[in-house]
Order: C-alpha cells, then sequence, then structure tokens
C-alpha cells in the first residue's frame, strides 16, 4: 500500500478503492463510513460531448456573461478587448489557443472580485472572403453587389460555426446579443466619424506613391499585409548604362575618348523601361575600371570599395584607371537602357550605399519609396508602366504591352538589353509576398489614401512606452516597428470592404477628393436605416444632397463617388472606437506574436491620432501553435489537428472533452512568448492531468457526505492537530503561490502547482493519513471533523484555483457538492479568499523532523506496508525530542499523531544523551534480518529509527494492525458501541 511520494508515503487510488471492496465485505462494514458521492470518477469518451452540454446547461454557462455585469458592484471593473478573428473558414487550434487564454484571464478577474468587460468581435471584411464569393460568379460579369452580398452570407456562415465553438469552449460572453462585427451599420458609421475626423487633423491624406501591390489580388497592401518568402529566386542582372557626352573631365583624359559606361544592378529588371534616372552618393569613392576580357565593356564607373568583389563575380581583370568621388558625376548623363537615344540625369542622393550592387542605383520613381522621394526632390516624372493586373500597359511599347512584369515581360526586358547585360544570375533572397494569395508583390505608384504616420509616430512611440507587454522583452520588437513604420496605405481596390467616403469633381484632377462632414453624416443616417449598400446603390448627387450639392457648388452629372475600400488593419484597428467603453482603455489586449505589425499597431495608432493615447494598458502575447516537431500546421502535412475533433471525438479519435483542451492551452503557455506545441500525445496527457485532480476531488466529496456546513464551521483551529494545521499550511502556501502565477499570467506554473498540489500534498500524504479517521472514527468524531473540515477547505481551494482554467468541472463539483448543489454554481458565489489564519510557521517546524523519520522510513521499508511494523525513534537532540513529544506524549502509542503521520503500528519514542550513533548507523547500513531495519535521519541532531514487524494483527474492522487478539482495536470497540 506504499508508494514513495515527494511529501512522503503515497496510497494510489487504486489501491485505496481496493482497500474499500475488501472492508465492504467483513462484518463490521454497515459501521464504517466509505465515501459515498454521484459525482462520477470517469466519464467515458462517448458521454463526454452529452456531459460538457448538461454541465454547460446546468450552471447556465450562457447567462454568466450578463449576469455579473447585472448583479455584480465592483469599483474596478476589468476591460479584455477581443481582436477580432478573421471571418473566414473553420474554427482551429489558434482560435483554441487564443479564446480559451482570453477566457482564463476574465474568469480570474471575476474571481477576484471585478466586473469583467469583454465582448468578442469578427473582422468581417477583405479579400479571403470576397475570393471565396468570386467563386460562385463569373469574375468579369459579377457586380459589386453581387460579391457583396455572396461575401456577406460567407461571413455568417464562417461567424455562425466560430461562435459555436468558441461558447463551447467555455468562453466567458453573451454570444447572443453583445458582439461586434466589422460589417456592422453600427461599427461602419462609427469608423466612417473615424476616418473624418483624422482627415480633418490632416492626418489622412491622398497621393501618388509607390505601394505594395498584388497582381495576383489587384489590390495594394499595406506592410502588415506581406509575409516574406526566404527562398524567393530574383534574377540578378549587372547592366552597363552608357554615359551621355559630355563626359565628366575627370574621366574624359583617363577614358582617351573611348565609351565609358555605368554599370547598375537590379533584381527588379522589369523596372527598367521606367527607369528615370541613376543615383551616386556625392562622397563616396568611385572608380573608372578597364576589363581586359572584353573590349567592348572596356571602360566602366563602379564604386572603388566593391571593386574586388565584383571583378572576383564577374571573373574579370577589371584595371583601376582613375579614382574620382561621386560629386564629379553630378550634372551629367546617361542613355536609357531600352529607349537608348533618350538621355537621363545623374542625380546624387544619400540613400545610396555600398554595401552590394555597385555604388549606382538604377531609379524607378514608380517603383521604390527612395526612387519615389529622389522624383519628388528633382521634379522627375513618376512613370507608371504596369496595370492593376502586373502588366505593362500599352505606354511601355509594343513588345512588352500586357506581359507579366514578373514572368514573360521580364524575360522580354532582357532581351531588349541584348549586350548591355554583363552578368546575370539567379538570386535567392527574403521577397514579400502577399499573405492572402501567397503570390509574389512588386512596388507600383498609384493614387492612394495613406494615414501620415509621420506625423503621429513620435506620440504614438511614447504612448507605447506607458503600455507593459508580457513577455516584457517584446516592447522592443513594438517600439522598433513603430520607429521604422513607412506610410500606412488605407485604401484597396475591391468591393467587400467599408467605403472611403469620398467624392471627386470631374472638372477637377482627380487629386481633389471632396470629403465633407455633413455627407459623412448623412451616408451614416443611411446605413443605420439601409445599410452600407447605399453606397452603391445610390446615385453620388443623392448621397451628397441637394442642400449640399449647392454649398459646395458641384453640378449634376459632374460628380461621381470614389470606389476604394478601406483597409482591413483600418477596419479592425478602429475597434476600440466602436467597442470599448466611453473614453475608456482597455485593460488588455491579448493576441498572437503577429499582431505587433498589425492590430496592435493599427490600433495603437489610430487612438494616439484621435485622442493621444493608447487604447490599451497592457498587451499580453503568445506564440503560434506548432507541431510536436516545431512546424506549422499544414494539410500537406497531415498535422492539422481539429480543436473540435479533439473535444468531441471523431472517428479516427475519442472525445477528450473540453476540460482536457483547455488544460493543454494552460499548460503550455509560459507567459514568454514562446510557441505551443501540440499533439495526440499532449492532449492525452492533459486529460490525464484533468483525470488526476478530477478522482482526488472525488475523494473529498464522497466523504463530505453526511457532514452539514454548519457543523464543520464550528471547528476551532486551535482544537486541530499538528497534521491538520500543517496541511492547512501548505494550503495557504498553495494558494498564495498560484495566486501570484495568475497575477504573472504565468497560466503553465499555475497548473505545474495544481498538479502537484492535488497529487503529492493532497493525495499522497494528507488523504493517505487521515483515511483512517474519514473511514473508522465515529461520525461526528472530533479527529473526523478536524479531517473533514481540512478537506473542505481543500476542496473549497482548489476548486477555486482551478476554476479559471477548468470553469467545466468546477461547475460539475459545484453541481455534485453536497452543500452547494442548489446555490448557482462557483462564479456566482465564490470568490477568491485570504487564507492568513491558517498560516503555520511555527506548526511547519514543529512537524518538520516528523517529516524527515517518515521519508526515512519510507526509503527503508520501500514497497512493503508500514502499517505492519513497529518504529522506535531514539532522538540524541533534546530539541527534537521536545518537539516530537507535541505529537505523541506517551512514550509508546499506537493511536497518536505521530503514529497516523508515520502510517505505522506503533511508535516508542525515546531520547538518548550520546554524541553520535555508531558508525554502521550513521552509513545508514539497514541490517538485513526479514524482521528488522535500521535507518537514521538529521534534523537538530541525529535520530535513530528502528523497524520491527509488528506482533499485532490487523484490526477486522480498520485494518489496522493495532489488535492484540485479531478482534476488534480498542479504538473500533468504542465506535461500534456508539
Amino acid at each position: 500500500m506504499n508508494n514513495h511520494g515527494c511529501c512522503g508515503l503515497r496510497i494510489s487510488l487504486q489501491a485505496m478503492n481496493t482497500f474499500l471492496c475488501v472492508i465492504s465485505r467483513k462484518p463490521f462494514s454497515s459501521s464504517v463510513l466509505l465515501p459515498k458521492t454521484s459525482f462520477p470518477l470517469r466519464v467515458s469518451s462517448k458521454q463526454r460531448k452529452e456531459r460538457d452540454l448538461w454541465i454547460m446547461k446546468t450552471a447556465s454557462f450562457d447567462q454568466l456573461y450578463q449576469w455579473q455585469r447585472n448583479n455584480l458592484q465592483a469599483e474596478d471593473e476589468f476591460v479584455l478587448h477581443d481582436g477580432p478573428p478573421y471571418a473566414n473558414g473553420k474554427p482551429h487550434m489558434g482560435h483554441a489557443l487564443n479564446k480559451i487564454l482570453k477566457d482564463i484571464l476574465l474568469r480570474y478577474n471575476l474571481l477576484s472580485g471585478k466586473v469583467v468587460h469583454y465582448i468578442p468581435g469578427w473582422d468581417c471584411h477583405g479579400l479571403p472572403i470576397e475570393l471565396k464569393a468570386l467563386e460562385t460568379y463569373d469574375t468579369q460579369k459579377s457586380s459589386v453587389l453581387e460579391i457583396r452580398q455572396k461575401a456577406k452570407i460567407f461571413a455568417l456562415d464562417t461567424i455562425k460555426c466560430q461562435k459555436a465553438a468558441f461558447s463551447r469552449w467555455g468562453v466567458l460572453a453573451d454570444w447572443n446579443n453583445n458582439c461586434y462585427f466589422t460589417f456592422s451599420p453600427r461599427y461602419i458609421t462609427s469608423q466612417l466619424k473615424m476616418f473624418c475626423d483624422l482627415y480633418d487633423k490632416g492626418l489622412v491624406y491622398r497621393d501618388y506613391k509607390p505601394v505594395y501591390w498584388s497582381p495576383s489580388a489587384r489590390t495594394a497592401l499595406a506592410e502588415s499585409e506581406l509575409e516574406y518568402n526566404v527562398n524567393h529566386v530574383s534574377t540578378s542582372v549587372y547592366l552597363r548604362l552608357a554615359l551621355h557626352a559630355p563626359l565628366p573631365e575627370c574621366i574624359i583624359n583617363a577614358s582617351k575618348n573611348t565609351p565609358v559606361y555605368l554599370v547598375v544592378w537590379t533584381t527588379t529588371p522589369w523596372t527598367l523601361p521606367a527607369n528615370q534616372a541613376v543615383c551616386f552618393h556625392p562622397d563616396i569613392k568611385y572608380c573608372l575600371v578597364r576589363c581586359k576580357s572584353n573590349v567592348e565593356h572596356e571602360y566602366m564607373v563602379i564604386a572603388l570599395e566593391l571593386h574586388q568583389s565584383l571583378q572576383q563575380l564577374w571573373s574579370c581583370d577589371l584595371t583601376v584607371i582613375k579614382e574620382f568621388y561621386g560629386k564629379a558625376l553630378n550634372g551629367h548623363f546617361y542613355l536609357h537602357p531600352i529607349q537608348k537615344t533618350k538621355k537621363m540625369p545623374l542625380l546624387p542622393s544619400e540613400h545610396v550605399t555600398v554595401k552590394k550592387g555597385t555604388g549606382l542605383v538604377h531609379t524607378a520613381p514608380a517603383h521604390g519609396p527612395e526612387d519615389f522621394l529622389v522624383a519628388l526632390e528633382h521634379k522627375l516624372p513618376i512613370l507608371n508602366l504596369v496595370d492593376e493586373e502586373g502588366r505593362y500597359s500599352a505606354d511601355a511599347g509594343s513588345d512588352l504591352a500586357g506581359n507579366s512584369v514578373l514572368d514573360k515581360g521580364q524575360d522580354v526586358v532582357l532581351r531588349l538589353l541584348g549586350s548591355d547585360v554583363i552578368f546575370l544570375e539567379n538570386f535567392r533572397h527574403s521577397y514579400p509576398y502577399d499573405w492572402r494569395t501567397k503570390q509574389p508583390v512588386i512596388l507600383r505608384a498609384s493614387l492612394q489614401w495613406f494615414v501620415d504616420t509621420e506625423k503621429i509616430k513620435t506620440a504614438a512611440i511614447e504612448a507605447m512606452k506607458r503600455v507593459a507587454v508580457v513577455p516584457a522583452n517584446f516592447e522592443k520588437t513594438m517600439l522598433n516597428q513603430l520607429a521604422s513604420r513607412p506610410y500606412w496605405c488605407i485604401s484597396r481596390q475591391r468591393s467587400w470592404g467599408v467605403p472611403i467616403p469620398v467624392f471627386y469633381d470631374s472638372s477637377l484632377p482627380t487629386k481633389n477628393a471632396i470629403l465633407h462632414r455633413g455627407v459623412v453624416e448623412r451616408l451614416c443616417e443611411l446605413i443605420m436605416k439601409n445599410g452600407i449598400d447605399q453606397w452603391w446603390l445610390q446615385s453620388a448627387e443623392d448621397l451628397i444632397g441637394s442642400e449640399i450639392m449647392r454649398e459646395l457648388q458641384l453640378l449634376p452629372g459632374h460628380v461621381f463617388k470614389g470606389m476604394d475600400i478601406m483597409d482591413i488593419w483600418f477596419d479592425s484597428g478602429a475597434s476600440w472606437n466602436s467597442v470599448l467603453p466611453k473614453g475608456k482603455q482597455a485593460d488588455f489586449y491579448l493576441e498572437g506574436i503577429d499582431q505587433f505589425g498589425g492590430w496592435f499597431q493599427s490600433s495603437l495608432l489610430t487612438s494616439v491620432a484621435c485622442r493621444d493615447h493608447a487604447p490599451y494598458k497592457n498587451i499580453f502575447v503568445h506564440g503560434f501553435v506548432l507541431d510536436h516537431e516545431g512546424r506549422k500546421m499544414s494539410k500537406s502535412l497531415g498535422n492539422v489537428m481539429d480543436p473540435l475533433s479533439v473535444v468531441d471525438g471523431d472517428g479516427n479519435q475519442p472525445a477528450v472533452g473540453i476540460d482536457a483542451l483547455r488544460w493543454w492551452v494552460a499548460s503550455h503557455v509560459s507567459g514568454n512568448g514562446s510557441n505551443v506545441s501540440v499533439s495526440n500525445q499532449l492532449i492525452q496527457q492533459a486529460s490525464d492531468d484533468v483525470q488526476k485532480i478530477r478522482s482526488v476531488i472525488r475523494f473529498i466529496l464522497g466523504n463530505l457526505h453526511g457532514v452539514t456546513a454548519f457543523q464543520l464551521q464550528q471547528t476551532n483551529l486551535k482544537n486541530l492537530g499538528f497534521v491538520d494545521l500543517y496541511m492547512l499550511h501548505l494550503l495557504t502556501d498553495f494558494v498564495e503561490t498560484t495566486f501570484s502565477a495568475y497575477r504573472e499570467l504565468n497560466f503553465r506554473k499555475v497548473t505545474s502547482l495544481l498538479s502537484y498540489f492535488v497529487s503529492n500534498n493532497v493525495s499522497a500524504f494528507y488523504c493517505n493519513i487521515v483515511r483512517g479517521r474519514l473511514y473508522c472514527d465515529s461520525m461526528m468524531g472530533t479527529k473526523r471533523l478536524s479531517a473533514l473540515y481540512v478537506l473542505s477547505e481543500i476542496l473549497d481551494q482548489v476548486t477555486l484555483m482551478t476554476a479559471p482554467i477548468l470553469p467545466h468541472l468546477t461547475e460539475e463539483i459545484e453541481i455534485y457538492h453536497p452543500w452547494r448543489s442548489d446555490k448557482g454554481g462557483l462564479f456566482r458565489n465564490r470568490r477568491f479568499t485570504n487564507l492568513k489564519k491558517f498560516e503555520s510557521p511555527d506548526v511547519f517546524e514543529c512537524i518538520k523532523p516528523s517529516l524527515s523519520i517518515r521519508n526515512a522510513i519510507n526509503k527503508s521499508i520501500g514497497q512493503l506496508n508500514t502499517q505492519e511494523w513497529d518504529v522506535e525513534i531514539t532522538a540524541f537532540d533534546s530539541r527534537d525530542l521536545q518537539v516530537l513529544r507535541k505529537l505523541q506524549l506517551e512514550e509508546r502509542d499506537e493511536n497518536s499523531e505521530l503514529c497516523e503521520l508515520l502510517q505505522v503500528s506503533t511508535v516508542t519514542l525515546l531520547g538518548k544523551s550520546v554524541t553520535h550513533p555508531d558508525a554502521e548507523e550513521q552509513q545508514n547500513v539497514f541490517v538485513n534480518e526479514e524482521n528488522l531495519k535500521k535507518t537514521e535521519c538529521h534534523c537538530s541532531g541525529p535520530i535513530q529509527i528502528t523497524l520491527s514487524k509488528t506482533k499485532l494483527a490487523a484490526c477486522p474492522r480498520c485494518r489496522r494492525y493495532t489488535s492484540s487478539d485479531g478482534k476488534l482495536c480498542h479504538l473500533c470497540l468504542v465506535v461500534a458501541a456508539e
């Protein structure tokens, strides 16, 4: 009956059940107080789903959120703002990780005495949903309204599916009546008014700039909508461009009137038709070199610092003829790479470096941010020769028109360059892709709407410094991304989204947009009455209204609507404005690590722009869900796990229930932002961990049968034994450390503390010790009631500490609790409590020698039954003897606290004033006789322990070896006589 445990002797639940069965067959079984409860030990896979649903219905999970909003009075409200998941696809393990973490945080704060504010939402617009809609229609013939109608249906179906899953996982919210959707009229009107506010502040503008453009999606993209393919292969080209006469003086004499070429390098040769300049750095030293291997390329200009690396790369002997600084090139020209009779300027620029390339930079203002700035400074044309589908337009010439710039068009460009290509190779590097279509993007100039991040960047960084980030090491990530943030393009050329509420007068340049607050207010009224589709249904004149048409002196027939929609990051980044209580910051935003460049940032920028502070006080970040080998979930790898199948089972795996899924989440999130592993084995481990807690809880519930809360409340702490007080001391320490782990958001530590405490301190230590009292003392005996009092406190605190993670299990415990089954549930009636009254450091010091003796016996006895042994304890230090006497007053006793703690037949306690036991005893050498063992331990001084097989017999009622003749022991005789 004895297994080793960290705190001493352990009895397994299987052994305990066997013990109960033996007792029940004995003639005295009617007087033995066996545990009695209908709380099931296990829930089978087949019953799991039905059981979970029954618990949720009985405990009114769906009403709890609104109940606490209506009934709890709290000075402090906890606000968790939900980052809206995308309404595209079935629930996945990433959803489970995120939503369950949020729920743990909510329930922890609710049990801490706060009213919680949490309104779940969905991000409902965007390209993936629109593409799903287009699968139904002919993309050439479908109207905007048809696409929008189908996209909305798809989003609604997805929301219905995801909402059902989130609710099933026990996430605390009013799922039926209080969610937000970025396509709802109320949300859209709030967003449009915010857009108008930003425009009035001069923080939103329209301009012609190079932006990331997705040919596969035919729309502009923001930085946050990119992902980088590190294995992308581009065509790397070193190209010669003929210097146009007159040449710089420093070159004329050195080149002996021979043609001289500039050499540029590019990995986007498709941009060469749009070339408008070559940039140099005035302070970089350049050189004129002669290539002896090819007379045709004889004289070339490159950066001096790159001379050796280029010579090696081209396998060409480059002889330096002349060195000069870049400023010597200022004011000179070269011939265009395609239109070879057209001369183009050489321009100075600080962005030119010698880190790679040639030190001379091909400049196409329509296809690069630095190129664009150079064009603005020097008033160069912004020549865009690429259409929305990523094909060359007719302006590019007949050879190129209609060809894809990333495919055939690039091959044509290389053919047109001909012998001017010095060197060409495949170049593997990190390249931006559209995160939705998974296709490469390009930089392409177009008229777009932007948020002027330069005007708010400094304020945003200062606001972010006042936000606590968990884990703290990610704070720099956010600050660095803010500091390097380019302009934010917020317009998209798609159908499914929120329209940018601007109009244009055909008699004016299209950059002159008409954005009028009165028009926006009028549009918002129409939206609230008839929906956002009014933008596409009504004419520009009807949307503006006759009064404002006259005010702005606009002529009917000359006004048209803008057809751009807003970036979905602007949609979701405006959520604080629509969802949070007016003027409040959220206490927490809790999302994945990828949101530093996404929702965390877009929310911060819009909030700082509108109200000068961050929308959140704290950010909690978690990692991604990966398989046990650290790989992303992928159908092609066959490693995708469906959380619905985990919970309810399917043809390939049994149901483990919601508790196991939630325990997996909590036990794998450490608070350091690391990725989270999942596998069938890890889910099964979570299920096993929950089962261990369930089994111990069932034991406690069964023993509480037959007594009332009132009876236990009469217990005087002063009358408790040392073992009971020590257990309460352990309970206090457990509650304090677990509560601290909750505060630190270290949920992995919470589960570790719970598992250890329940398995070791409660099950292996305390329950093992007091089961004799529980079963065999009189029902209202003082010692039995003391044990029940302690077990009742353990049950209360363990369920409270477990509740945020396992609300289904803890509400099920409440349903079966003999005193609380009709009280309305744990979350409506219970709150975290202070257990300072149970702190007993003196008790711990008193019991420490006994625990050392217990561990020494455990080591000596091994797997044998300790109950069959008598123990003689000799303390060589009076302090140890004095402490041990508190647990046993008599020299020899079979019913003392010390005897109960050691789980032996009898204890003989002796004191001896000698310096130390002999050498053999010092070395813990055991005497090898069958019925005699010796060992020792050390407390204040050495303690000698002698164990001998008892001559007493097992009592037929309590099974302890305390009977002299095989009949009832003294204690059982007393109880039987009552």
